[in-house]
């Protein structure tokens, strides 16, 4: 009860707030974004509020939405409201509030307003100051009001997490209340260890927590329904979801397929619902695009059903108002997934609204595979033939398959579809389209069957095709293929066209009679008429006598067809019409046949651009058709010549009303018949040929030859063409009938033609054309459209075709452009809008200067317009595309710029002090964006050295600069705009420069710029680096600062301190590849230039190059580690490596003095140069060193510290230790050596300067005479510098020093070249001798008057020569030898001179072997004497007595016979003094390692005899004594050869017996020096192994004798002292039976007695007989255990031992011994393995059952149990002679006993598997 009373009230103390808890509050006050917490806690409330209103009005100014604010979170009335006193639908309606504003900040979220408008949000309390608050105050004061940290975390913190990188980010980790939603557990790490969580981190648990997952989800789609979204929103939730989605997918494939399933399912549940939301939003392309990414993955990555992909595809296309890339994409994947082909409806109307699809298939198809998408709207397109719009379905289908997007069984599929379709006549409704789609689609295909890509597949389909019946459209592709002539004959007999369901008779009737006002079907207005007429013609057409009928129709009135057009206005109608060709080429052949048999009474020059056009027909039938028109119609013209030439005149055939009955004719430009049949005869007819072969030849001629230029490109003159006049009227003829004739396939085709023609020579033509770019720039898309569908024409193709007209030097059709572009159109025609501007873009370069300016101004004017139809934002769109990718003139760019408004609204004119309390500009958000645009169009303009563009760029920069000042809100953008202009304007500028020969490129530069050099304001500059956030603006900042430096360099000169002390913390830090650039680009353009100055300037620069330095020291913590060697490395060389590398390692010690990572990338820095490089920086080093030790300080003052000045020893030690540890490096060794290795001159610069820092040493060594810490180092300095030098010259120099220095340069010199000779390295130039010529040197030192120091220095250098080259000149190493033996090294008073000593005579040893010999005597006793001193007690020294056995080794390996008889004696007796020192274990190593030498190289017999001479003393010297002789007797089997063991056996015999004799010495009798029973053991089993050792290494004829030796050794002795001795040898006797098991058990023969005696004399009355028994017990057993031969079985062996041991059970009164007993019992049953000795053996336990003691009943039944475990069933087969005896016991008065008896019979119940029970009763 208390404690869940006590529960409750804790959790109710978690929830709820005290306002009288002042502390808590004070702590909840100063939680904060913006400040420090100490300072946030003694903050103003007012200050506090007018600070956040301030960014909430500057948020104000950028979105005018957070008006909507006003009245609520940022109102007067605010500061009253407490949400803990309102309702809970208030706080819904407040919680929506700030869901809202967050969600609308979050765009702004880096910006310093919109963290200050936040921060209100956090923070807002009513009290004064939480600091100052009273008692009463507390009582009045509620807490947080809103604090949306607390009550709104989620939305809060997903509002951040887009921007978890950023350092705003860990601010709101501070702030975060202790109690969080379990969606954002995942912060907690991070919240504690105040860390950046990863990316990684946040898609784990999107993937991992469905919480955080949907609240994610929840959170971006309310921003996108509100319409709040923004790009960093919309990134970063569209890559977590993707990845989160991709996770879970990965973790559903686990299992098995039924789970796989459930969980696929379960993912598709949860993502579905929000990836269909945000695919409905078409406001926020955005986060479609992030759907898409979702519903790839989700595609890709299992196997979806094609119902549900069809269903996603209709998502993605649901609401597809703009076709994004994305959205595509997403589709071709996840039509790539399905087995259907088959695409919805709606998929296939979405996907033909596209506007170049085709384009976009193929720009996919280079990464996805696109094929399976293509042929599902291939075959949907195929379905939905028959309906209006068949046209550009049929070139949808065209394109697509020319495109090449598919495998060739897919474009096979696709034709087989198309076939299928024209062979059913009920494919297509009966409706008077339909034999045109037929025909279309025939066309079609023998359009692809000529193509080289599917051509192939095409005629491979069709060969295969099985059809029954043959459809028109098949039965003319047929023939196209194959090349069938199409008859001329009138009669068409052979034109195959499947006549129709209506009969010709009905179909005439269908014709309207009235048509006496018709007078021409080529008029504007629509024809009632020709639908009728065309259909009875196509009728008639398939029979001479029906064509004959129809053309004898009234209505046609061929009788007048020389007067009225109506009769040759329906053919040409039909012939240009999208009509099937068949068709088409009886209308040719009817009027040529009209032409040639008719006489005609006026001239049909009308026909000439039809006939024109119809030459250029893809099909060649029609052609031929149009030849035999144009033949006919030439001799008309020649016979009207040949009849009267000068008099005749002919009335133009449809002059007033050929076009209409107004006055569309007026403007044609008709011509004199003459001049018709001169074109006709001389230029028209020589090319036919041609014309019918190629298509395009008609368009080549007219556009080159009828414009008096050559198809070769050359002109052509008059006796090869037509005369200028004639030329000029036939062109202005054409154009005038192609502006005015309704046939927009005529206008297609022709205007190329024409248009071509104005460019080579007839530029008069345009203004004729003209009408036709103004009528359709003027119509409205749909009426464009609806004419070119109507005639078949590709709409988008016409209009560029049209705009063609317009060209540069025609100022009208320009002037057209440029009034349609500046004007709003309310009939919008994206048609014409994207080729206007595609057209401008052609012709820009040829544009005269005022005109580009007038143009684009004009553009940039409709960028900036606000005008938000969908027309006008394809017209932006297309403007700026404009504007970007034309190459605007600095005329153009200057007027852009001029036209760019200030942002700073002029402030920076005013005083400081005014600027700084002047409130913030009313810019609009308009200004900025037209600053942008100006500003990007201006940056991609510029390729030239535009230099007038400088000074104005530098002033908006200036600008832009002043704006954030006052605002606070950094226009990263525009200023990379202006610094990148700027930046590409003087790149250029070097180029052109560096191009000159012979011509400083800085002058050049400065003669050009000299204008503008004084407004460039390199101060905005330094600004942008110091005060910019964005890395982008700081990386282009440096650039330009770089290139300025290196062409006005005395422009950067007093800005560049500032500059790299602010790429520090900023550029440095960066880890990107880029930012290295930067600033390698930065150095390499400013250093040098700096350098440069500063030597001009200063006799010495070092103050100067001192801050340089000091600015890249003190971002040397920024700057990132794998970059950092080479920045520095970089910055030394360009300073001079050689004057200021020191200085830059001098400056890094003081700014780092502690630190390891600076050291070791200053030894890493001076290491990577060169040896030179790196003695002259030790050398001034130490000359700043003696500088600032000196009373008149120069250069020092610049480089150290004022405590390195002020404290001298202090100062020189820290800077030594330095010093030190920079060149103690092995890479400065090594280098060394490879610099001595050059030529004789170079080697020569490297000892002056080692000679010159030698003596700088010497000098500071000499300052401080009495600081030795201070000579330490000067001695390791000189030592590191001399560790290079090689031997012969160090030698040399150390020689010269030993005879002339006094005796501490002396010892300095000897450390100097013990520490070089003994790195092990054979030095090349003759070292070797070198070090073996120094010796006597050496020995005279040892021998001299200098102290043990020298000599202990000495005898190493002199043991490191002998061991690396002593055996060069052994006659050399005896020399020196006898110094060493004197009395000054071996009995020498310091303890390092004597190791030494024997350390340096066992190096000798080793290398003179038995040259040696004439100083062992002397040497050999004095070593003992030193082993014996170290270890007394008061002066033991370990390391002497390992020195002294070292020599001892030595000797024994290279001279044993030195070591023998009374010698080998005192080494063994020294030894065993040794081995009870107590010394530790490396001294017993050592020794031991010695002991093993003797046993190894002296021979057994003399080890032996020396081991038996000296066993006493080792006894006499304690137990460890004794285990080391055993250990060398062991050492001596296992060396010896069997032969010498076999003559040995007896002397071995002896030291064994001693061995085991060693009980009855030290126990009988027992005294105070006697063992312990401990430690006697430790010997016995040392004995035992040596025992052991030498039976493996003799044969039994041998050892048998030794075994039955032992037997009777130990049981001749007296009484008293047998048990002693058996107790030893049965001890040998166990490990000897079980080392070798089964193959000695005869030797059981020879113990049997013996044992039978001791366990039948014996009793377990005292220790000492006990454990004898013990021993002999547990021998035997192991004796019974391992008999494999039977020999137990033996009744004379069995008998004899079997009832002794039986009788020991009633001797085993404990339970140790008990159970000793039972065992060996047991063993011996086993072995035994017969009946009888078991019916024995159980007789003998069942009788010790009744015994009076219970101890002995129980060691019985225990027995029992025993053998009954061992033996099972074959032991209770004598289960009848044990009832009797278990019935007696159940019932015993021994509590154990009876419960030892139940056990028993349990075990025996269960190995029977039968109950006793029934047995016992």
């Amino acid at each position: 009860m208390v404690t869940s009373l006590a529960a409750q009230l804790t959790q109710i103390r978690a929830h709820s707030t005290n306002a009288l808890d002042i502390k808590a509050r004070k702590k909840a006050h100063s939680k904060s974004l913006l400040f420090d917490s100490h300072y946030a806690a003694a903050q103003d409330y007012n200050t506090l509020y007018q600070l956040c209103q301030e960014g909430w009005h500057e948020l104000c100014r950028l979105d005018s939405r957070f008006l909507g604010f006003a009245d609520n979170l940022f109102s007067e009335q605010s500061k009253l409201e407490e949400r803990t006193q309102i309702t809970a639908a208030q706080n819904q309606k407040l919680d929506v509030v700030l869901e809202d504003f967050m969600g609308l900040v979050g765009a702004r979220l880096l910006l310093k307003p919109a963290l200050k408008a936040i921060e209100w949000l956090i923070r807002r309390f009513r009290s004064a100051t939480v600091k100052n608050l009273s008692y009463g105050d507390a009582l009045l004061t509620p807490s947080s009001i809103y604090s949306i940290h607390e009550h709104n975390t989620t939305c809060l913190i997903l509002t951040f997490l887009p921007y978890h990188t950023s350092s705003v980010f860990l601010s709101l980790l501070t702030i975060l209340p202790e109690q969080r939603h379990g969606a954002f557990k995942f912060l907690q790490p991070y919240i504690q260890s105040s860390s950046i969580p990863s990316r990684h981190a946040i898609a784990y648990t999107a993937a991992n927590n469905q919480d955080f997952f949907k609240a994610l989800n929840t959170y971006t789609l309310r921003v996108c329904r509100c319409e709040q979204q923004y790009p960093a929103l919309l990134s970063f939730w569209s890559s977590i979801t993707s990845e989160a989605v991709s996770v879970m997918l990965d973790h559903a494939r686990l299992g098995r397929p039924e789970l796989q399933k459930e969980n696929q399912e379960d993912v598709l549940r949860r993502v579905m619902p929000p990836v269909a939301e945000g695919l409905a939003m078409h406001h926020s392309p955005d986060l479609r695009v992030g759907c898409y990414m979702i519903l790839t993955v989700l595609s890709s990555k299992t196997n979806l059903s094609d119902e549900l992909l069809a269903a996603m595809m209709e998502m993605v296309v649901h609401c597809w108002k703009i076709v994004s890339h994305a959205g595509l994409i997403c589709l071709v994947i996840i039509a790539q997934q399905r087995h259907s082909m088959t695409l919805s409806i709606k998929v296939i109307k979405s996907l033909l609204a596209i506007e170049h699809l085709v384009d976009d298939l193929e720009l996919l198809n280079e990464r996805y595979k696109v094929e399976k998408l293509v042929l599902g709207l291939i075959l949907g397109i195929l379905k939905r033939l028959g309906r209006p719009g068949d046209f550009h379905r049929i070139r949808t289908i065209r394109r697509l398959l020319e495109a090449n997007l598919m495998q060739p069984r897919l474009v096979a599929a696709a034709l087989a579809s198309m076939l299928c379709l024209l062979q059913e006549p009920a494919s297509f409704p009966h409706t008077k389209d339909d034999f045109h789609t037929s025909s279309a689609l025939a066309d079609l295909i023998r359009c692809l069957s000529n193509l080289a890509t599917v051509g192939p597949i095409v005629r491979s389909v069709m060969d295969h095709a099985e059809t029954e019946t043959r459809q028109s459209g098949f039965d003319v592709l047929r023939g196209s293929l194959v090349g069938l002539p199409m008859t001329t004959d009138v009669e068409m007999q052979d034109i195959t066209i499947t006549p129709r369901q209506v009969p010709f008779e009905d179909l005439v009737k269908r014709i309207p009679t009235q048509t006496a006002f018709k007078k021409s079907l080529l008029s504007q207005s629509e024809s009632y008429i020709f639908s009728s007429l065309f259909d009875a013609f196509v009728e008639a057409c398939q029979s001479s006598k029906n064509l004959h009928a129809f053309l004898e129709l009234p209505v046609l009135r061929k009788s007048l067809a020389s007067t009225e057009l109506f009769f040759v206005s329906f053919f040409v109608r039909v012939w240009c019409g999208p009509h099937p060709i068949p068709a088409r080429v009886a209308a040719l052949n009817v009027l040529s046949n009209y032409l040639s048999n008719e006489k005609l009474l006026a001239d049909v020059q009308l026909l000439l651009p039809y006939l024109i056009y119809v030459l250029a027909d893809s099909s060649p039938s029609v052609r031929r058709a149009a030849t035999e028109v144009i033949v006919a119609m030439a001799a008309f013209y020649d016979d009207v010549g040949t009849l009267d030439r000068h008099n005749a005149k002919l009335p133009i055939l449809g002059k007033c009303r050929s076009y209409g009955e107004g006055n569309e004719c007026d403007g044609i430009a008709w011509l004199p018949w003459q001049t018709v049949g001169i074109f006709l005869q001389e230029w028209l007819l020589p090319r036919l040929e041609e014309c019918q072969l190629h298509a395009g030849r008609i368009g080549g001629s007219i556009a080159n030859s009828l414009s008096a230029v050559a198809e070769s490109g050359e002109v052509v003159n008059d006796q090869q063409s037509f005369k200028k006049a004639l030329r000029a009227s036939v062109l202005t003829s054409l154009c005038s009938h192609v502006a005015n004739t309704p046939i927009y396939a005529v206008k297609a085709r022709l205007l190329p033609m024409l248009t071509g023609a104005s460019k080579n020579g007839q530029a008069a033509l345009i203004p004729l054309l003209n009408p036709i770019l103004a009528a359709t720039i003027s119509r409205s898309q749909g009426d464009v459209e609806m004419h070119c569908e109507q005639d078949h024409v590709d709409a988008s193709q016409y209009v560029k075709c049209v705009l063609e007209i317009a060209t540069p030097n025609e100022e009208e059709s320009i002037k057209l452009l440029q009034e349609y572009i500046s004007t709003t159109h309310t009939n919008t025609n994206g048609l014409v809008d994207v080729a206007v501007f595609r057209r401008l873009r052609s012709i820009w370069p040829h544009l005269k200067a005022q005109t580009q300016i007038t143009l684009a101004g004009i553009m940039l004017d409709l960028v900036l317009s606000d005008v938000c139809s969908q027309s006008e934002i394809l017209r932006r769109r297309e403007a700026l595309d404009t504007l970007r990718k034309v190459k605007l003139s600095v005329d153009t760019l200057q007027s852009f710029l001029r036209s760019c408004p200030s942002l700073s609204d002029g402030r920076s004119t005013r005083g400081a002090k005014r600027r700084r309390i002047a409130s913030p500009s009313h810019t609009s958000e308009a200004d900025i964006r037209k600053a942008s645009l100006i500003l990007e169009v201006v940056e991609s303009s510029v390729t030239k050295a535009h230099l007038s563009l400088l000074g104005k760029l530098t002033i908006l920069m200036a600008d832009f600069q002043e704006y954030k000042q006052h605002s606070g809100i950094e226009l990263h953008y525009l200023e990379l705009l202006a610094m990148n202009t700027m930046r590409g304007i003087l790149e250029y500028s070097a180029v052109r420069s560096d191009s000159l020969f012979l011509q400083d490129k800085f002058t050049y530069y400065l003669q050009c710029v000299k204008v503008e050099r004084n407004e460039i304001q390199v101060d905005v500059l330094v600004d942008c680096i110091r005060n910019s956030t964005d890395p982008q603006v700081q990386h282009t900042a440096l650039l330009l600062v770089s290139l300025l430096a290196s062409i006005a360099p005395e422009l950067i000169l007093h800005h560049v301190m500032p500059i790299f002390t602010f790429m520090g913390p900023t550029t440095m830090k960066r880890t990107d590849d880029y930012s290295s650039y930067v600033v390698k680009r930065t150095m390499d353009s400013v250093i040098p230039r700096i350098m440069d100055s500063l030597r001009k300037c200063r006799k010495d620069p070092i103050s100067g190059v001192s801050e340089l330095l000091l600015s890249f020291v003190a971002a040397f913590e920024h700057v990132p580690i794998d970059r950092r060697l080479t920045l520095f490395r970089s910055l030394v060389e360009m300073i001079g490596v050689d004057e200021y590398l020191f200085a830059l390692l001098l400056l890094l010690r003081n700014k780092f003095p502690r630190s390891k990572e600076a050291l070791q990338f200053s030894i890493d820095l001076l290491s990577s140069h060169e040896v030179e490089n790196q003695l002259q920086t030790a050398d001034h080093y130490l000359a700043t060193i003696l500088d600032a030790l000196s009373a008149k300080q120069t250069f020092s003052v610049h480089l150290l510290t004022k405590n390195h000045l002020n404290s001298s020893e202090e100062a020189v030690v820290d800077l030594l230790s330095h010093l030190i540890l920079l060149l103690g490096d092995n890479r400065f060794v090594t280098k060394m050596s490879q610099a001595f290795a050059r030529e004789e001159h170079q080697i020569q610069l490297l000892r002056s300067m080692l000679s010159h820092i030698t003596n700088q040493t010497f000098s500071l060594s000499r300052r401080f005479p009495q600081t030795p810490t201070i000579n330490i180092l000067c001695q390791k300095t000189l030592d590191i510098l001399l560790s290079g030098l090689p031997m012969v010259d160090l030698v040399t120099m150390l020689q010269n020093l030993l005879d002339s220095a006094d005796t501490e340069t002396r010892l300095d010199a000897l450390k100097v070249f013990e520490l070089r000779v003994g790195d092990g390295k054979i030095t090349p130039f003759g070292g070797q001798e070198a070090c073996l010529a120094f010796l006597p040197k050496l020995s005279s030192v040892i021998e001299g008057p200098d102290g043990e120091t020298s000599r202990h220095v000495a005898l190493a250098c002199i043991e490191h020569i002998v061991e690396r080259y002593g055996k060069k000149d052994i006659d050399a190493v005896v020399c020196v030898a006898g110094a060493m033996v004197s009395s000054k090294c071996l009995d020498a008073e310091s303890e390092e001179v004597r190791v030494t000593s024997l350390l340096c005579l066992s190096t000798v040893i080793e290398v003179a072997q038995g040259e040696f010999g004439p100083f062992i005597p002397q040497t050999l006793q004095k070593t003992l004497i030193t082993i014996s001193n170290s270890i007394e007690e008061g002066t033991c020294s370990k390391r002497l007595h390992n020195a002294a056995y070292s020599f001892f080794s030595a000797l024994l390996l290279h001279t044993p016979w030195a070591v023998a008889g009374t010698q080998l004696d005192l080494l063994l007796k020294v030894s065993h003094g040794s081995a009870n020192a107590n010394l530790d274990e490396a001294v017993f190593e050592e020794r031991r390692a010695t002991l093993e030498l003797v046993a190894r190289h002296i021979e057994s017999k003399e080890c032996c005899a020396a081991l038996e001479r000296t066993w006493a003393n080792a006894m006499a010297e304690g137990p460890e004594a004794i285990k080391e002789q055993l250990l060398v007797l062991e050492n001596v089997i296992g060396r010896s050869s069997k032969s010498a063991i076999d003559h040995q056996i007896a002397a071995f015999t002896r030291l064994l017996i001693k061995t085991f004799d060693l009980r009855r010495i030290q126990l009988c009798p027992r005294t105070e020096n006697s063992y312990e029973e401990k430690e006697i053991e430790e010997v016995e089993d040392a004995s035992n192994v040596a025992a052991i050792a030498l039976v493996t290494r003799v044969n039994d004829k041998i050892f048998r004798p030794v075994f039955a030796q032992l037997v009777e050794w130990a049981a001749t002795s007296s009484a008293k002292e047998r048990a002693y001795r058996q107790t030893a040898v049965y001890g040998f006797f166990l490990r000897f039976f079980d080392r070798f098991k089964s193959v000695v058990t005869n030797y059981s023969v020879l113990i049997i007695e013996d044992a039978a005696n001791i366990l039948n004399k014996s009793v377990f009355t005292s220790a000492t007989s006990k454990l004898l028994c013990t021993k002999v017990i547990k021998t035997l057993q192991v004796c019974f255990k391992h008999d494999q031969d039977g020999f137990w079985q033996t009744p004379s062996h069995f008998g004899i031992i079997s009832q002794v041991l039986l009788n020991q059970l009633e001797q085993a009164g404990e339970a140790s011994a008990a159970i000793e007993v039972t065992s060996a019992i047991t063993e011996l049953a086993v072995a035994a393995d017969s009946t009888d000795h078991h019916r024995t053996l159980n007789r003998a336990v069942l009788q010790y059952m009744k015994s009076d003691r219970a101890t002995v009943r129980l060691a019985a039944v225990n027995c029992q149990q025993n053998l009954t475990a061992r033996l099972g069933e074959e032991w209770l087969a004598l289960l009848p002679e044990m009832l009797p005896f278990i019935s007696e016991l159940q019932e015993d008065d021994d509590e154990k006993v009876e419960r030892a008896t139940l056990s028993w019979i349990k075990q025996s119940e269960e190995v029977l598997g039968e109950s006793l029970a029934p047995m016992l009763q």
